[in-house]
């Protein structure tokens, strides 16, 4: 299996969506690690568990078993070159589940869910003597090290006790301008790894209605409050919560390549390969790392590469390979009878039976009143992987179905395309009457970049068809002759 992973076409395989919504190779995934990751969860593994490979000289199932695992990869981190779970929940996801777009509290869960409250099961309590998942502190103060990076895209999530951070802010994608480095006006950006004196800092920033500030590069936005009381994320009627409106105990958001997510994962994670582990004296990966004290540990710049990707697999053996449905539904076996069949991926049950385990928790979602997200992208992620792998037949080329799925080489807001891409083109407004110059706005070098003003009183068309550049201001293209501002 391995020398069919060394001899496989992986280049263009992970890709990321840069914020021109062009592709480009993963900078924090590679093949590379992975293969290393598969050499150990495979050998060693976790417990009595091991990555399935095959049986026998068949090691096609194990390959489509890691196709399977890769493809949901592909859409939940690797597509966004994020190990830490994205602040997501833009206005269309708010009108959808409820609660505040993008306010700080969606780090207790986003899509109607509350990641402290992902409790294990009474086996797994009982294997771990009484309790396996982690204990939420309510003291724990931490912050993400990846964040989106479209234009005004969210900070890093984060969390910290009521009594640092009273109540969640929201985040205001559009406003205010951020002058870039170098210019007028810019900002020193707080820097990804911070102290607990720079952190008490970021947190009081944050209150304080802040700008500009939040990460390298950023082109827009700023914290904004919601009146008396804090910003709500979606409620969680499953888990019988209401919106949030804090940030305490909020530690659990996802996390490595397939979003390690919740107190019963994170427990798992130190009971077979963490601190727990090596403490009750078991042979573990990683003994000096406690994942129920710092769940970040996965995504720190100085962890080793390969955890991203055992995180994932840990995941993947405990969630996936392992799973039963109460109505006899068994992944081992789907897997199996889909490989004997001929491995046609014209015949998508067995990448949405993967989808819906890993992003709903059933094989047959909805489930929970969840619909599955991303089935299309899912499907396409798997289909790419295993025409590297030389894997499968289909009626359509894997990359016309993967370009499908995603959109590429097309700037039309499609009917899956997140509402911050469609919010990206929509047509400026008409400028009223006596339209300043950016000059008597006080905003002169919005002529050096025309396509990221956002004095036009609307979310700027950043890296759109038609962007100008700074010789286009003597005679702008036609969309920026409608701009409230002009040059």
């Amino acid at each position: 299996m391995i020398a069919a992973l060394e001899a496989a076409d992986s280049s263009g395989v992970f890709l990321y969506q840069m914020p021109d919504l062009k592709w480009a190779p993963s900078t924090l995934y590679t093949w590379k690690d992975m293969i290393a990751g598969v050499k150990i969860m495979a050998e060693t593994g976790i417990g009595n568990q091991t990555l399935f490979v095959g049986e026998g000289d068949n090691f096609k199932y194990g390959l489509v078993n890691l196709a399977g695992f890769l493809g949901e990869s592909m859409k939940e981190t690797i597509m966004y070159n994020a190990c830490d779970e994205n602040n997501w929940s833009n206005p269309a996801v708010a009108k959808q589940f409820g609660g505040q777009p993008y306010t700080a509290s969606y780090a207790c869960g986003q899509g109607g869910q509350s990641y402290q409250d992902y409790k294990c099961t009474a086996e797994d309590d009982a294997k771990a003597g009484g309790k396996m998942a982690c204990d939420t502190d309510p003291n724990m103060m931490l912050r993400a090290h990846t964040q989106a990076v479209w234009y005004g895209a969210p900070p890093k999530l984060f969390c910290a006790p009521k009594s640092i951070v009273p109540k969640a802010n929201k985040w205001n994608w559009g406003s205010p301008w951020c002058p870039q480095k170098g210019g007028y006006g810019y900002k020193t950006p707080f820097p990804d790894v911070m102290d607990n004196k720079t952190l008490l800092e970021y947190y009081s920033y944050v209150a304080k209605g802040g700008s500009c500030r939040d990460y390298e590069g950023i082109k827009a936005g700023g914290w904004n409050g919601c009146g008396a009381g804090g910003c709500a994320n979606s409620p969680a009627p499953v888990f019988h919560r209401a919106g949030r409106t804090d940030v305490e105990g909020c530690c659990w958001w996802g996390r490595g390549v397939i979003q390690t997510t919740g107190i019963c994962n994170f427990g798992k994670l130190n009971y077979y390969l963490g601190r727990r582990g090596h403490d009750e004296g078991r042979s573990v990966l990683y003994p000096d790392i406690d994942f129920c004290k710092d769940p970040e540990a996965i995504c720190k710049p100085d962890s080793p590469p390969a955890l991203k990707w055992i995180a994932g697999f840990f995941y993947w053996l405990n969630s996936v390979q392992s799973y039963n449905d109460k109505d006899g539904w068994n992944y081992m076996d789907h897997l199996k009878k889909w490989v004997d069949a001929g491995m046609n991926l014209d015949d998508k049950s067995y990448i949405n039976a993967c989808s819906g385990i890993v992003n709903r928790g059933c094989y047959n979602p909805p489930c929970g009143g969840n619909p599955m997200d991303g089935g299309a992208q899912r499907a396409a992620n798997f289909a790419k992987v295993m025409q590297a792998l030389k894997l499968g037949t289909s009626s359509i080329e894997a990359e016309v179905m993967w370009a499908d799925a995603h959109h590429v080489n097309t700037t039309e807001c499609g009917p899956d395309s997140p509402a911050e891409v469609c919010q990206k083109h929509s047509a400026p407004p008409a400028p009223p009457n006596g339209t300043p110059t950016c000059a008597e706005a006080g905003r002169s070098v919005l002529c050096q970049v025309a396509c990221r003003s956002t004095c036009r009183g609307f979310h700027p068309g950043f890296k759109s068809d038609g962007c100008v550049d700074q010789s286009d201001c003597t005679d702008p293209a036609p969309w920026a002759k409608g701009s409230v501002c002009t040059c």
